[in-house]
């Protein structure tokens, strides 16, 4: 048995995704796919730890302006590949250009809008010699906690347990909250209006981690697309993409 969270000085939100039931009475690998808050709040005492866990890829769903803003901290120290790909941009004085009528809604037109991203990362860690890895964004609680739900559920992981594991970001919000504040200060005015600008209108149930969004977000899929495995044929996950990744992050 492995640990769920793992430790760290920077990253409060860092996740194993091993130990969850999935098909064919399988259970998800233990050490070989991570869930995170941004890795640049890793320090210098946290590249020990990223080499015993044997970190190998960090994938960064950022947009181009937060990475820009505050880089990838020591990940290169690591010997980690940082790969960026995107899920959506930040449009300057306007926020993200997805649907915030609702958390579901949000998530869905991210499913869609940023299908590419997904895509893209799922493809990544479908190669066995990009494992471990870590995929994130920057509290590790929607793009993050999307894609992990994409995973999960091609996976063959049940509903309730992609819940559970969506909802165990509400517990270290506060200290996400904090961090991010803390960060904030002696920002330049430039700095400021990005940080201010990342989350206009954001539905209020996005504020923490809560599961009637998640169950939502799996209902819509379902309703929508059938099912994880049809919503990944429909936006282009390569049918061997989703084979490797059965092969590589599940154990018998």
């Amino acid at each position: 048995m492995s640990e769920r969270r793992i430790t760290l000085e920077g990253p409060v939100n860092w996740r194993d995704l091993g130990g969850y039931p999935a098909m064919g009475g399988a259970t998800t690998a233990w050490g070989r796919l991570y869930r995170s808050d941004s890795t640049h709040r890793l320090t210098a005492d946290d590249v020990p730890v990223l080499r015993e866990l044997g970190i190998r890829t960090a994938i960064d769903f950022r947009s181009a302006q937060e990475l820009d803003e505050l880089g990838i901290g020591p990940l290169g120290e690591a010997e980690i590949t940082h790969i960026h790909t995107p899920t959506f941009q930040l449009v300057p004085g306007q926020g993200s250009s997805m649907n915030l009528s609702s958390g579901v809604d949000f998530y869905t037109s991210m499913i869609e809008a940023g299908a590419h991203a997904y895509v893209a990362a799922a493809n990544e860690i479908a190669r066995e010699e990009a494992l471990p890895a870590v995929f994130s964004c920057m509290a590790g609680k929607d793009r993050t906690g999307v894609f992990a739900a994409i995973v999960l559920g091609l996976l063959g992981v049940p509903d309730e347990v992609i819940v559970e594991d969506y909802v165990l970001t509400h517990e270290v919000m506060p200290e996400i909250a904090a961090k991010r504040s803390a960060e904030q200060v002696g920002q330049s005015a430039a700095q400021h209006d990005v940080s201010a600008n990342r989350w206009a209108g954001i539905p209020e149930e996005l504020l923490g981690a809560h599961a009637f969004v998640m169950e939502g977000l799996i209902d819509r899929v379902r309703s929508t697309w059938g099912g994880w495995d049809e919503y990944a044929e429909s936006v282009g996950f390569p049918a061997e993409t989703v084979a490797a990744l059965r092969t590589l992050l599940l154990d018998p």
